[in-house]
């Protein structure tokens, strides 16, 4: 199946404290630690990353997923054994997780430019920027790697080393940029909202 599913959601107070008292627990025990060491704010909006990485896996067909399951390597990107493969970012405003089922992905979501003056170089910089990151994630490199990406003109391809990734801009909210990334052409990308509701249970099907 060449697709990829994109769900994504209002921040702050994703589900609220619920995620803490509910998904927290479920985590691999190194996870938990780094995530209670955070503050509230950046604690919740990785938790709801996961809440909605859980609910895309069962609208892709992979079941319900096991948050235990997801490994955090140190420096590394964020993987389930046995997929389905993902990527997930967070703003201020938004949460957003990429998921597929065939391809290596990267995701990347930021907020708009602030005032008028010079909006358009601001902006420019940021379509650049969000397409950057988000074709390190799909090859699976961190920031450190920003020189080895060379974008296309267009912004439709990017070169990462020997690795050519397929990018696109994605429609989440007004006032927010995101950008996906694909190592490889995919079918077609399907974008929900989601709307709070319990977390860390088991997601309705779609």
């Amino acid at each position: 199946m060449n697709l990829v599913i994109v769900l994504h959601a209002a921040l702050p107070g994703h589900f609220g404290a619920a995620l803490d008292a509910v998904l927290l627990p479920q985590l691999a025990y190194a996870r938990r630690l780094q995530l209670e060491r955070c503050d509230a704010v950046a604690r919740r909006a990785s938790l709801a990353a996961i809440d909605l990485l859980m609910q895309g896996a069962v609208r892709l067909g992979a079941g319900p997923l096991d948050p235990g399951r997801i490994a955090f390597p140190d420096g590394g990107k964020p993987y389930v054994d046995g997929g389905p493969r993902f990527s997930v970012s967070h703003c201020k405003t938004r949460v957003a997780v990429a998921l597929s089922s065939c391809c290596e992905l990267g995701l990347d979501v930021e907020d708009g430019v602030g005032p008028p003056e010079g909006r358009e170089s601001q902006l420019g910089r940021l379509e650049r920027w969000t397409a950057t990151e988000a074709a390190l994630k799909a090859a699976g490199l961190g920031l450190r790697s920003a020189g080895r990406v060379v974008l296309a003109p267009d912004l439709a391809t990017a070169q990462v080393g020997e690795v050519t990734v397929q990018l696109r801009s994605l429609s989440l909210r007004e006032g927010v940029v995101a950008r996906l990334a694909t190592v490889g052409p995919i079918a077609r990308v399907s974008i929900e909202e989601v709307s709070p509701g319990p977390p860390g249970l088991e997601p309705a099907t779609p």
